[in-house]
């Protein structure tokens, strides 16, 4: 099974939807086409004009007002750890409970740099001060998933 994550980074660009995998998963607000996205934060869900189906962590989901509207599109909570945790790791660890062969990981530009512009801040802002010294706890979240699914490809993909 091969799956792609849609991170929020600038080089989701990359993205190019494909019949090549059987499940895409966003971060958020999504952009493209996706059978799911997953949302931690209320203020995400606050900012939706046409709700998706998603996953929430249990916070999200406890301080929406407005759950029926959401209702028919909730498909279930994400598990979420409490610190440095983000909606990108999250997505990849509900993808990795379908058993993926490959994961293909769009948009995770603190991969590569110190970058941390995320698309949803246009949206959402709930950065407080410098974001790029979560950088590297992002990065060691990442090696984590990684080093307990050795069995599983991951890709970062950016051209």
């Amino acid at each position: 099974m091969k799956c792609a994550v849609l991170c929020n980074g600038p080089s989701r660009v990359d993205y190019q939807p494909s019949t090549e995998y059987n499940y895409v998963i966003g971060c958020n607000i999504p952009w493209a086409a996706v059978d799911a996205t997953v949302v931690l934060d209320v203020n995400v869900l606050d900012k939706w004009k046409t709700p998706t189906k998603f996953y929430a962590s249990v916070a999200a989901w406890r301080e929406l007002r407005d759950r029926e509207r959401f209702t028919e599109h909730f498909l279930g909570f994400v598990n979420t750890i409490t610190d440095y945790d983000s909606a990108g790791h999250a997505a990849c660890r509900k993808v990795l409970e379908m058993n993926p062969n490959v994961i293909n990981i769009y948009g995770c530009d603190s991969w590569f740099t110190t970058n941390t512009e995320s698309y949803t801040h246009q949206y959402v802002d709930g950065r407080s001060g410098d974001m790029t010294k979560n950088v590297s706890v992002w990065r060691s979240r990442w090696y984590d998933l990684m080093d307990s699914h050795k069995n599983v490809e991951f890709n970062f993909i950016r051209k």
